[in-house]
């Protein structure tokens, strides 16, 4: 029963807070400054709507996982970027405005089309039709209550209060909403223990090999593409953390199947590994001055 509360009550209203936080962190100037590099914005569109299905795909196909966990990193691969993608670009000084642009774009889209291709994904694998159908409007309408809006609304409220305003309120928000998500994902892996994998599983090997595989390739096209330092990294971020709140919403809110929601749930955990990992690595090349990546500021799009 706690199990069910938290999964199909609680996620749900945390997810749309952390996604009001983000909206309130939006304004039109943010699109003004990544409109002058649109190259940049369509680039990590297609590695993340496009290339990051796929490459799960591959993922799937390498690993011999069940179709349940290979149906619940496929989920993962749909959802779009969170405010934890939006922290990482913080944290190695990348292009935020272009990670924020990116997170909310995606957040516009995915209401529409992780409900298509999720389908097509679960007949791929042989699941069940009638356990596993989405009806399309139905979830397109929970994901966009949830997702999009709330960012729409935080960017209202934004513009009413006034940049200063919402700036100030900004950093209690986000540390709220991010303990909120931090705590509802612990509290859900505790209630969920039972059902969970081994950490020395294949499960956890999947994970870890998307999340890696998926920055390397960001890293690799953003810099063959000849974008700026701070561009490629906000790029690896974006196409390399995905949002574990939707694909576990999916699984255990819509869909009411805890066993699809195992591998986005250790998603959640697991992708801070690599991920912070990467961060550090980041950091430290920047400080020693290896990366030749220049103090530009956080928050603008490089010209």
């Amino acid at each position: 029963m706690t199990a069910d509360w938290l999964a199909q009550s609680m996620l749900p209203w945390i997810l749309a807070a952390v996604m009001l936080a983000m909206g309130l962190s939006l304004e039109a100037g943010n699109f003004r400054r990544v409109a002058r590099h649109p190259g940049r914005l369509i680039l990590g569109l297609a590695l993340q709507m496009l290339a990051l299905p796929l490459l799960s795909w591959a993922v799937v196909l390498v690993l011999p996982l069940s179709p349940l966990a290979a149906a619940g990193l496929l989920l993962v691969a749909l959802v779009p970027g969170g405010a934890t993608s939006n922290l990482f670009t913080y944290l190695v000084r990348g292009d935020l405005a272009l990670s924020v642009c990116l997170t909310a774009v995606t957040a516009m889209l995915v209401p529409f089309t992780l409900p298509l291709i999720m389908a097509l994904n679960f007949r791929l694998l042989g699941l069940s039709a009638a356990e596993f159908s989405l009806p399309y409007w139905t979830v397109v309408g929970q994901l966009v209550l949830v997702t999009l809006a709330p960012a729409l609304a935080g960017m209202g409220v934004r513009r009413l209060l006034g940049s200063r305003h919402a700036d100030a309120l900004l950093p209690a928000i986000r540390r709220l909403t991010g303990i909120a998500m931090i705590s509802i994902v612990l509290a859900l892996f505790a209630a969920y223990f039972d059902r969970l994998p081994a950490f020395a599983s294949l499960e956890t090997a999947a994970v870890l090999v998307l999340c890696c595989m998926a920055m390397l390739l960001g890293d690799r096209v953003a810099r063959r593409a000849g974008l700026p330092e701070p561009s490629v990294r906000s790029i690896t971020v974006e196409v390399g953390v995905q949002n574990a709140g939707v694909a576990m919403m999916v699984a255990f809110a819509i869909l009411h199947n805890p066993a699809l929601g195992v591998v986005p749930l250790l998603y959640g955990l697991m992708m801070n590994v690599p991920a912070f990992g990467w961060v550090f690595w980041q950091v430290r090349r920047t400080r020693t001055g290896v990366s030749g990546y220049t103090d530009e500021k956080v928050g603008e799009t490089s010209e």
